[in-house]
């Protein structure tokens, strides 16, 4: 038992109970997971902005006007956290989350601005650094896959703002060298899902990463492609080869992996890059834009029936086989029911009670017998 976060096997059972609430008691589920306690996923996002608003609070309490306020509300929100993660054993419970996320943020802040002003265009560079180590620092603390995805995002925001990415980029800015990390950042979050980890809050964080950084990076890209254009700078012509280069290889990936692991992260990673993929072609097409997407339709047709008959074979006990079928799926779930709620065999009887008395009929009746 730890006192600081739950153990790999006391967070499975966290997430069992939240996949199977109502099904499993909750008294069940604490036992097990070594009395830590979670929400439910609506009254997380509730608690989670409650733990904002109160850290937030607390900072305009002690005093909005001074810099070392940051610091002492920040230590306030991170220190409340602590004490409901170590005293009450909340984990995944969306208050500590928001007083923890707070709290690192004004820090970070704080630090920075020690070196500069941050809210100047020189301090742009460190105001987007204080949100990376500050979203790091509490997603790794929380195990919350949603604060290290904002770290992430925040980090190839970074990237693009710096002269090395604008010098990659060109006309359109960091934009693409930005895109080109994050499908790299995507692709190695990819890779690394193909181990098993213990922990399911681990799994969602590469599931994080694999379906926010490509999307977030194809959008800025795709954004700042447009104002290039609009002030007069062409982007280049490379631009449009190499976005669809990236999006139709990390998207061919993301699908392969989704249908080998059986995982939904990655399927949805591939229905992004084949949204922007259709996007990019449609720019770079000649012609009525009707004709080219009665032809992406058609071809998302053909590919989503090829997925479905590769889904239909049953692979680690998944498969897309409707349940309601005599054949498959429901007979194995039936003959498993039966199984389990058929009655253990009876103790066998004694020796007394197999020896015949009179008058005692057990199936024949009038004193007949089936032990003679």
């Amino acid at each position: 038992m730890s006192r600081w976060r739950p153990t790999p096997e006391e967070e499975r059972w966290l997430a069992a109970g939240g996949r199977l609430r109502g099904a499993i008691p909750p008294a069940a589920v604490q036992q097990r997971a070594g009395g830590w306690r979670s929400t439910g996923p609506f009254a997380r996002v509730a608690l989670f902005v409650l733990g904002v608003v109160a850290a937030g609070l607390t900072f305009a309490v002690l005093g909005i006007g001074s810099e070392d306020t940051l610091l002492a509300a920040g230590l306030v929100a991170a220190g409340a956290a602590e004490w409901l993660i170590t005293s009450r054993r909340f984990h995944a419970s969306g208050i500590e989350e928001g007083l923890c996320a707070a709290g690192c943020l004004m820090i970070a802040v704080w630090a920075m601005d020690k070196t500069g002003p941050l809210f100047s265009d020189s301090g742009a560079d460190r105001f987007w650094i204080a949100i990376v180590a500050a979203m790091a620092a509490a997603g790794l603390r929380l195990l919350n896959p949603f604060l290290t995805t904002l770290a992430a995002l925040a980090l190839v925001n970074w990237f693009g703002s710096t002269g090395v990415a604008r010098a990659i980029g060109g006309p359109a800015g960091g934009g693409t060298a930005a895109f080109v990390v994050a499908c790299a950042g995507a692709a190695a979050a990819l890779l690394a899902g193909a181990r098993e980890f213990r922990r399911p809050s681990y799994d969602r964080m590469l599931d994080g990463l694999v379906i926010a950084l490509p999307l977030f990076a194809y959008d800025w890209q795709a954004s700042s492609v447009a104002i290039a254009t609009a002030t007069g700078a062409h982007p280049g012509a490379g631009v449009p080869a190499i976005n669809i280069a990236l999006l139709l290889a990390l998207g061919v990936a993301s699908l392969a992996s989704g249908l080998r692991r059986r995982r939904h992260a990655p399927v949805i990673a591939f229905l992004a890059c084949l949204a922007c993929l259709a996007v990019e072609w449609l720019r770079a097409a000649h012609g009525p834009a009707e004709y080219w997407i009665v032809l992406y339709g058609v071809i998302a047709m053909a590919v989503a029936g090829a997925v479905d008959r590769h889904l239909r074979r049953p692979r680690r006990g998944i498969t897309s086989a409707r349940l309601s079928d005599r054949e498959g799926p429901l007979d194995l779930l039936q003959t498993i029911g039966a199984a389990v709620l058929a009655q253990r065999p009876g103790a066998p009887s004694s020796a007394g009670d197999s020896e015949p008395r009179p008058h005692e009929g057990r199936f024949g009746g009038g004193g007949a017998s089936g032990n003679f």
